[in-house]
């Protein structure tokens, strides 16, 4: 895998090598797109909760819910794309198959804007490599399906927004404009970034004000379809209980973990996994073990980088009812890195007084980049299929309830050592409602971005107490137990005695399998 000089003496042919590296990255990258499939169920935190929305969107747009008087459809929402072409693949797929396409889809198209954005900024393509693992860290692992989906319409609109910005055509500003639509409505966090780092690029290339406003003009319409969507928000009759609140996690005792672990979230969830943060040292190290020279002369190589350590530094871990904030832009750090390095230039390889190309210091480097990624891709794979194996039971659970039934998820252990991540179980029994048409509380209908929410008066009790005061403080009336069916248990020790005691029901044990129980309302009085 040597440097392809643009140089390269004549008789010297090193296409060969060149092929070998994009053939060994093509394949790498079609491998790891199988990642999503190892698993049934792949043990991401909030896949089943995104499954559960779009399960209960085709019943309920093909009028076969029975939750209607319960829930709406909500299509003014910026999760539109994701759900939608998940709600699409469902007509000929199972739901859990529709969201692990749509992932490996947007995985593919993540990697490919990628390149396409390098290619744009003229970077290093030695450096395409870096690209491949960043997909697989926070935000997957949590499984924000549609934040996923959206990441790779970013990169893309970085590259409308530069030529934009250097262009001020009409044509461009009109392709800008749908693009960003087109983004809003993936996920809005993602929008407000490319919007924000597209916006960046204008006083780098625009040297007059009546310039700078001509190349502001689109994203002033995206202004107002944000603003739009605010005014809805505020005007909506729609509850959000949440424990959410303000935090930077810099004022906690531990808080100055932030300044490493954004680089671990690049790769990983959780410090147990800080060998992995030495693989990531490593990349960032790789270009200039390679000898790769910073883009000094354009300055727009420098904003998407400095957004993302914006990000970093100063977005508060926690804020507006969402969690894990700045830790989910971790998947933006490694393509916005690649971009600072400009394409390898005449003069860059070393090459012998024979005309042939030193087999220097950067082919092992580059060497170890591959091997790293590779080393990684194993690992989620690895884990996958453990998480496989360790959560069989539920299927057991799974398939003594009923369908259609209402049920109450209470996860005492929502820890998963297979994939090591403290939460990988928290909403795992909502595959109940994906696979049998029942609803399971807690349920992501009511937060505001969901394409299927909570009718105003309908918002259960048990968001309250079941979510922010957690499990342990189950109580049977505060929770109204009597509306529900099934209970979904998830325990690695001895539940509390007399857990579901009432004066109300009778209450039961109807499946108990590995860390499963399944316990069932009967008889009321």
């Amino acid at each position: 895998m040597s440097v392809v000089s643009n140089a390269a003496p004549k008789g010297i042919n090193w296409i060969s090598s060149e092929r070998l590296d994009r053939v060994l990255l093509m394949c790498t990258v079609a491998i790891a797109g199988m990642l999503f499939w190892i698993a049934p169920r792949p043990g991401m935190v909030d896949l089943p909760q995104h499954a559960a929305q779009v399960a209960i969107w085709r019943d309920l747009a093909t009028g076969t819910s029975r939750w209607s008087d319960l829930v709406r459809i909500n299509y003014f929402t910026p999760y539109l794309l994701g759900y939608g072409l998940a709600l699409i693949f469902s007509f000929i797929m199972p739901i859990v198959a529709a969201l692990k396409l749509v992932m490996m889809l947007a995985f593919y198209g993540y990697v490919a804007a990628g390149v396409k954005l390098r290619e744009e900024f003229k970077a290093d393509r030695r450096l395409d490599w870096l690209l491949v693992p960043g997909f697989f860290g926070f935000a997957y692992q949590w499984g924000f399906y549609s934040y996923l989906v959206a990441t790779p319409l970013a990169l893309l609109f970085l590259i409308l927004a530069r030529r934009f910005a250097q262009t001020r055509s009409v044509s461009g500003g009109l392709l800008l404009c749908l693009a960003g639509i087109g983004l809003f409505f993936s996920h809005g966090l993602v929008f407000l970034f490319a919007c924000a780092t597209g916006a960046a690029f204008i006083p780098f290339i625009c040297r007059t004000p009546l310039r700078v406003l001509a190349a502001l003009a689109p994203y002033a319409v995206l202004g107002l379809l944000a603003l739009g969507y605010n005014f809805a928000l505020h005007h909506n009759d729609l509850l959000v209980p949440s424990g959410v609140e303000l935090s930077w996690s810099w004022a906690i005792f531990e808080g100055w973990h932030r300044s490493f672990t954004f680089l671990l979230y690049t790769v990983a969830t959780t410090k147990q996994d800080w060998y992995l943060l030495l693989g990531v040292v490593f990349l960032l190290a790789a270009p200039w073990l390679m000898g790769a020279k910073l883009n000094r002369k354009d300055p727009t190589a420098f904003v998407m980088i400095a957004a993302v350590l914006g990000i970093w530094f100063v977005v508060p871990s926690d804020a507006l009812g969402v969690s894990a904030l700045y830790q989910r832009f971790a998947i933006f750090l490694l393509p916005a890195y690649v971009l600072v390095f400009r394409e390898v230039a005449p003069g860059d390889v070393p090459v012998s007084s024979k005309g042939r190309q030193w087999l220097d210091s950067s082919w092992f480097v580059r060497t170890a980049v591959v091997l790293f990624c590779w080393c990684f891709l194993c690992v989620i794979g690895i884990r996958q299929h453990r998480f496989a194996l360790a959560s069989a039971p539920f299927e057991e659970v799974l398939a003594a309830a009923e369908p259609g039934q209402r049920a109450l998820n209470v996860v005492f252990a929502p820890e998963s050592a297979d994939i090591h991540n403290a939460f990988t179980y928290l909403h795992y029994p909502l595959w109940y409602q994906v696979d049998k048409g029942g609803f399971v509380d807690f349920n992501f209908a009511t937060a505001l971005p969901q394409i299927v929410r909570f009718r105003p008066d309908r918002v259960p009790a048990a968001v309250n107490q079941v979510l922010i005061e957690g499990p342990r403080k189950f109580d049977w009336h505060a929770v109204q137990g009597r509306i529900y069916r099934y209970f979904f248990v998830h325990h690695t020790a001895p539940l509390p005695v007399g857990m579901f005691n009432n004066d109300e029901c009778e209450v039961v044990l109807v499946k108990d399998a590995g860390d499963w129980s399944l316990f069932e309302r009967r008889t009321c009085r």
